[in-house]
């Protein structure tokens, strides 16, 4: 027992000193002032209108208004060009661009940071050194694992630029992370890695480090593509269709037969076409986004709300023909949500762009239309049990959510009409009736609006 004491004690040690060693980082700063001097030390305290370092020389209070350049060590000699973004640096380049912090999604970066370190950390450690996990010290490095992670994430998060865009696609990254063990385990064969890795070390070693690295390298990404929040949302989408697409289709082949003829081939080949289509789900979303500057986070929260619809449709409509194979469900299940994502694009282009919360006001009128068509059930007495209504089903939810979808775009567009009537001319030609000795006669009508 002492001597899994001690193994913890010395995890625990070096636990605390990385964690301290971090967050000594986070804070060294390179200033330099106007004049050319340099100065660099650990930020002990920053105002309004001072910073103050701790340097080899004592503590220095710096004015604000002698500073030409702040840098965190992540910036070249030649003060003008960034050597690459980093999550420490992006605090600097918002001050140096008068851009203030946007930490809307600071509290997921924590989270997520905080649940990887209990999860991954906090167990696979110990499991990785072989310790005792039936001990109470086992449970107590979990929890200070999942303590430590909380003061590490924060401090690391301090000054981050961190929107909710970027966090999505930190998430994205992560997750590709993390299920890249997939492939590569079924490409080497399950009993070919089993053979050299029997107890899965070597694959949980590479997941600790693949789930940091893939939330760095989406990181890099977004800051390299400058993506806002709607570009951001749209890719982590696309990587969720283009793996929804893919196992879909693999479930129209003969799998069930191959999985049991040859199981290794099988795992080998489902797995790197189902990652495959991850990517390339992600790359194609990426190439609209890019392309797509406009497009906003409501935009997005539609088109995922329409998939959604289209497959609660698919269902429905599944039960109400009395589907018996799950290949038929499964192809209407892809029809419909590639069918409504389809037409939910097309209303945003036909309607305008969406705010987050015009977004939730479609989702309000969808539920409601639903809830219109119950209570007319009920108060009619209409056997709800029948497969009939729920053709029906289908009809009110896809109702509510066109009309509700066209309201709020056409509440958009006679806002727009009004402002672009303050500066330009309208001119606006009909066809009308006109009343001439009782007869009526065709006519235009021309309408001049400044």
């Amino acid at each position: 027992m002492s001597c899994i004491n001690f193994n913890y004690l010395k995890i625990t040690i070096l636990f605390l000193i990385l964690l301290s060693f971090s967050y000594s980082q986070e804070n060294k700063l390179t200033i330099e002032l106007k004049n050319g001097n340099k100065i660099s030390g650990e930020l002990l305290n920053k105002t309004d209108s001072t910073y103050s370092l701790k340097t080899e020389f004592g503590e220095l209070v710096i004015p604000k208004k002698d500073i030409s350049l702040i840098s965190d060590g992540s910036i070249t000699n030649n003060s003008k060009i960034v050597k690459k973004p980093s999550f420490l640096n992006s605090y600097l380049q918002a001050k140096q661009k008068q851009v203030s912090l946007n930490q809307q999604a600071r509290w997921r970066s924590i989270y997520g940071t905080m649940l990887a370190g209990n999860i991954l950390y906090g167990a696979g450690i110990p499991y990785l050194l072989d310790l005792d996990q039936t001990a109470g010290q086992y449970i107590g490095f979990r929890l200070l694992v999942f303590a430590a992670s909380f003061s590490l994430s924060s401090s690391y998060t301090r000054n981050m630029d961190l929107p909710i865009g970027r966090s999505y696609l930190q998430y994205a990254g992560a997750s590709l992370g993390f299920f890249s063990i997939a492939p590569i385990v079924s490409f080497v064969g399950l009993d070919n890695w089993k053979e050299f890795d029997p107890d899965s070390k070597i694959a949980l070693t590479y997941t600790m480090v693949s789930v940091p690295y893939g939330a760095l390298l989406a990181d890099r990404a977004y800051s390299k593509w400058n993506l806002s929040n709607g570009q951001s949302f749209l890719i982590s989408l696309g990587i969720n269709l283009g793996t929804l697409n893919t196992v879909g289709a693999i479930q129209q082949t003969d799998w069930d037969r191959w999985s049991k003829d040859n199981p290794e081939n099988f795992a080998r080949w489902t797995t790197s076409l189902v990652y495959a289509g991850a990517l390339l789900g992600g790359k194609y979303a990426k190439d609209i986004a890019l392309k797509s500057p406009s497009i906003s986070e409501g935009d997005v929260a539609f088109l995922n709300t329409s998939m959604g619809l289209g497959y609660l449709n698919s269902i429905l409509l599944g039960y109400a023909m009395d589907l018996k194979h799950y290949k038929d469900q499964t192809m209407l299940s892809l029809a419909g949500v590639n069918g409504f994502l389809f037409l939910a694009n097309s209303l945003n282009k036909k309607y305008g762009s969406l705010s987050q919360g015009q977004e939730n006001i479609v989702s309000l009128g969808v539920g409601s239309s639903y809830l219109a068509w119950l209570g007319i059930a009920m108060l009619t007495q209409y056997d709800y049990r029948e497969r009939s209504a729920r053709y029906i089903d289908v009809a009110s939810l896809t109702a509510g959510w066109y009309f509700s979808r066209k309201n709020v775009g056409s509440d958009l567009s006679i806002r727009e009409n009004r402002v672009k009537r303050k500066n330009d001319l309208a001119l606006k030609i009909n066809p009308i009736m006109i009343n001439q000795n009782k007869k009526l006669i065709p006519g235009v009508s021309v309408n001049l609006i400044f």
